[in-house]
């Protein structure tokens, strides 16, 4: 598959493109928040208060589309449940498992549409609340050089801590001051409180490759191509987009898993 393994952006039907796309407002081939730029401080995200991780305040997007069920079909693509990958205990996840929809993330910690679409998944997530379990896939495409390192601390941190560990790691690292070098890596599981020995070590072995590339076949298997790719129950989700458009998605997948 050629272009599975390129970040891209769906380019939408007519119907809503316009909508969509001026409110994810501009896409940079970079990785915003590695650093702050100089003279402005970086945003800290809050890892130690009770109930978790805390979003740093941010600009809101420019233009909020207005959404109905009738938009569903020209944001996402509903596939056969057969082609919905499956999911394990060994896929981080947050929500009850007893929710009627699953939204899965294939994502890559250095893929700039991702850094735009955790904050906004989040947010997803806590509208939903207990309707809604979320599970995060791994998929680092070969361009990114820190993305699979990335991805071994965060799988290192998830076999140390579970998910409520992971989901911390997670969010510190798509925050303004996650840092994917060795070094920040290290420095991340010492603030979330973990053996950053064992997680620098991981990020740099291949202890954690088969359950990466696990995740990266059954992306392919189900014809995912790029990163963010979510599945919302069997709708496929490819690139990232403004919270109202995955809440008309999960409100959709949430009346058919209630229907008799």
């Amino acid at each position: 598959m050629g272009g599975a393994r390129r970040t891209r952006v769906l380019l939408l039907g007519t119907r809503g493109a316009l909508a969509l796309l001026c409110a994810l407002g501009s896409v940079a081939c970079e990785r915003p928040g590695q650093a702050a730029p100089p003279g402005e401080p970086g945003r800290e995200i809050d890892v130690a208060s009770p109930g978790g991780p805390r979003w740093p305040t941010v600009e809101p997007e420019p233009v909020e589309p207005t959404l109905t069920d009738a938009d569903v079909e020209q944001i996402a693509k509903k596939v056969p449940h057969a082609k919905v990958p499956a999911i394990s205990a060994q896929n981080p996840a947050k929500g009850p498992p007893s929710a009627k929809v699953t939204l899965q993330v294939f994502s890559d910690f250095e893929c700039p549409f991702c850094v735009r679409a955790a904050p906004i998944l989040d947010d997803v997530a806590e509208r939903f609340h207990d309707r809604l379990r979320v599970v995060w896939r791994n998929y680092p495409l070969p361009g990114h050089e820190r993305a699979r390192p990335a991805a071994r601390a965060a799988l290192a941190v998830f076999a140390l801590g579970g998910s409520e560990q992971f989901w911390k790691l997670h969010d510190y690292l798509y925050s303004p001051q996650g840092n994917l070098s060795d070094a920040g890596l290290r420095q991340a599981a010492t603030k979330l409180g973990l053996d950053a020995t064992r997680v620098a070590e991981a990020a740099q072995s291949a202890q954690y490759d088969a359950l990466i590339n696990a995740d990266m076949a059954a992306g392919d298997a189900a014809g995912i191509e790029g990163t963010p790719a979510v599945f919302v129950n069997d709708y496929y989700m490819m690139g990232a987009y403004p919270a109202s458009a995955y809440a008309i998605v999960v409100e959709r997948a949430l009346r058919e898993a209630s229907a008799p």
